[in-house]
């Protein structure tokens, strides 16, 4: 059997982006194809911390930390896990004294493992690394940077090379925009290293930058042998469309920077803000680019040239996230297309309507942003729109929130959308409207629920009938809105009526089930159901059986414009009373994805604690790899199968539980 290496990683919210919180999984692969997820003003920086021979990923933001992300395939394009275990000692005291923007690594005290400096408003922050090039500890050290923070400002993007051939790492630090005053934004300055290589001691000397003018508002260098010639080339990225490279056509003791045009010619520039960085990606030899952005998307550029005479081409794909190219996305799911899947559909603040298709199944979702008609209306800024068949004509019309706090409506006809501002111009809540539709009465009809800036200026409309709209101001008399509350109705339950569930601007959800029935709801405050469950900001939720197990999925909107995706593991139906749902079955679950290609996730529920085995075999029937094979106790269990350095081909697998008398097995689809 050809020799197999899968590596199981635990479930928990320090060391995997799959965590499970009692009944909810959260599964960032599916907006976030290669395992990477984004935040704005993305700064990656790849270095191989573990000494596996592979390239991991570091990945700065302006947000709050620094994010680790692990190769865990030596392929290309590469999936990613992420892991929160190594940097958190770094942030496990706050956010107080540290940096989270320009994460770089570079081995200062030469003892043969890479170290950690990050810079950002605190300055540059150096983290020494105390461990070992396959384990690494990260020990702040304040000493290096005391004498060069003072003469940089609060926003420096730092770079390391030996500049001067005399054995040890030089610094650059492009200069950014600080709050309290500093140097020129968009300057380059130089740091001579008149120490060792295992005792760094850096002086300012912009000999190391003669010839390298203010780039404009910000200064990103990037150092790199890009013509192979022995020497360090510079690329700088800024606040603006174009990128600037500097050829070095002096020597490897004395850089000469020259400004060379056509290298980077085929770079985009619509994005206004890059950061970039390089990293062999594809193991073919060269170097190939890869720079942050203000929205978070990361572009790859493959170098189809060669180590001497590189020639950088668009990779779409290796970074490939699902997101706004923007701020405050919303959510809406529907079957807009009429496929039998779930299409998406958001807002933005800018007050446009931004449509993702479902080009997967109803089992496996793969949501691409398409143009649409609607596509160009707006509503002048912050849309929350909805999916609803306000007209009863069988297709979906959208509704809209805004800042206003009015709801704009656009009736389809056939495809061809057009504006109905009568039918809710009643509805006025402030500001920051957020609609929320469903038939709360069992009259056959939609209610509408309107969400505020203002949690007290919520409104509740009952459908009278024929889309006459009353205010009711006793449905939900008893429940205190939060500020920016976001509405959405589900069946959480299962229990063939709708509960409520308010996205908050703090990120988190609460949860009122219906105790009532279909006609008279009752609202029960129950919160654990979600305990776990939120994203960083204004958390806005829709919901779907998105793997079609028959189960409401959720995803979450925020405000950074990324979409966050929770399976819903609920095995039994769930009450108030029930803080944890335990299943009176043993019961295995569709391992999802499914078909996967480089890791899926196996879910099982036990009635009772039992010894569990847990293995995969092939067609033959013979065993791969034991997965579990221990006590487990009652509850909902998920274990994540990650498959690295792996010779299986493609066909079809099974995977077989063991708890007690109870057998199933279910069948698996691998994909290389």
């Amino acid at each position: 059997m050809k020799q197999i290496r899968f590596f199981l990683i635990a479930l928990c919210i320090l060391s995997n982006p799959i965590t499970f919180s009692q009944n909810w999984l959260k599964l960032d692969s599916v907006f976030s194809v290669s395992g990477v997820s984004v935040k704005n003003f993305s700064a990656p920086f790849f270095a191989d911390i573990d000494d596996d021979g592979d390239l991991d990923l570091f990945l700065g933001n302006n947000v709050d930390q620094t994010e680790f992300f692990r190769n865990n395939s030596f392929e290309f394009p590469s999936f990613y896990s992420k892991d929160t275990l190594l940097l958190y000692s770094i942030y496990s005291g706050g956010l107080i004294n540290t940096n989270s923007d320009y994460p770089v690594l570079a081995d200062l005290d030469g003892d043969g493992d890479l170290d950690l400096i990050i810079g950002g408003y605190y300055g540059l922050l150096y983290y020494e690394n105390t461990g070992t090039s396959t384990n690494p500890v990260f020990s702040k050290n304040d000493s290096l940077f005391v004498n060069i923070n003072p003469l940089i400002g609060a926003d420096p993007k730092p770079a390391f090379a030996d500049l001067d051939g005399d054995g040890d790492l030089d610094l650059l630090v492009g200069i950014g925009e600080s709050l309290f005053g500093g140097p020129t934004a968009g300057i380059t300055l130089g740091f001579r290293n008149n120490g060792t290589p295992h005792k760094a001691e850096f002086v300012h000397d912009n000999s190391l930058v003669a010839g390298i003018p203010d780039v404009g508002i910000n200064s990103y260098p990037a150092l790199a042998d890009l013509d192979n010639d022995g020497d360090y080339d510079l690329l700088i990225g800024r606040d603006g469309g174009a990128l600037f490279y500097y050829k070095n056509t002096g020597t490897v003791n004395q850089p000469v920077w020259t400004r060379e045009y056509s290298t980077f010619s085929s770079v985009e520039t619509s994005t206004y803000w890059k950061n970039p960085t390089f990293a062999d990606l594809d193991y073919d030899g060269d170097l190939d680019l890869i720079y942050g952005t203000s929205s978070g998307i990361i572009y790859v550029y493959r170098n189809n040239g060669s180590a001497s005479n590189p020639s950088f081409q668009l990779y779409p794909d290796y970074f490939k996230v699902i997101k706004l190219e923007g701020n405050s996305s919303t959510v809406s799911l529907a079957d807009f297309d009429g496929d039998g899947d779930y299409d998406l559909l958001s807002g933005i603040w800018t007050g446009r309507f931004i449509y993702f298709k479902n080009e997967g199944t109803n089992q496996k979702p793969i949501f691409t942003n398409i143009s649409m008609p609607f596509s160009s209306f707006t509503v002048g800024s912050y849309s929350s729109p909805v999916f609803v068949d306000i007209d009863g004509d069988g297709d979906y019309d959208i509704v809209s929130g805004a800042l206003n706090g009015k709801i704009y409506c656009y009736i389809n006809n056939n495809g061809t959308f057009s504006s109905d501002n009568s039918l809710f111009n009643f509805v006025s809540v402030g500001y920051m409207s957020i609609p929320a539709f469903a038939d709360l009465d069992n009259d056959g009809d939609l209610d509408l629920l309107v969400g505020s800036e203002t949690g007290a200026n919520y409104k509740y409309y009952l459908n009278t009938g024929n889309n006459i709209y009353e205010e009711n101001t006793v449905v939900f008399s008893g429940i205190s809105f939060p500020n920016y509350s976001r509405p959405a109705f589900a069946d959480i339950d299962n229990d063939g009526d709708y509960d409520l569930i308010i996205g908050r601007s703090n990120g988190a959800l609460i949860y009122y089930e219906n105790t009532g029935s279909k006609e008279t709801p009752v609202w029960t405050r129950n919160d654990a159901l979600f305990s776990g469950v939120s994203v960083k900001q204004n958390a806005h939720p829709g919901f779907a059986d998105l793997d079609g197990d028959g189960r409401k999925d959720l995803i979450l909107g925020e405000y950074d414009g990324n979409f966050t995706y929770y399976k819903n593991l609920f095995a039994e139906p769930v009450s108030a009373n029930e803080e944890v749902s335990i299943s009176k079955n043993f019961i295995l679950f569709q391992n999802y994805p499914n078909p996967f290609n480089t890791s899926t996730v196996i879910s099982y529920s036990l009635a009772e604690g039992s010894f569990v085995s847990l293995k995969v075999y092939d067609l033959l029937g013979r065993e791969i790899i034991t997965l579990i094979n221990e006590f487990k106790s009652a509850g909902m269990h998920t274990v994540e199968l990650i498959m690295k350095n792996v010779e299986l081909s493609s066909g079809i697998y099974f995977y077989k539980l063991q708890a007690g008398d109870f057998i199933q097995t279910k069948k698996m689809v691998l994909i290389r």
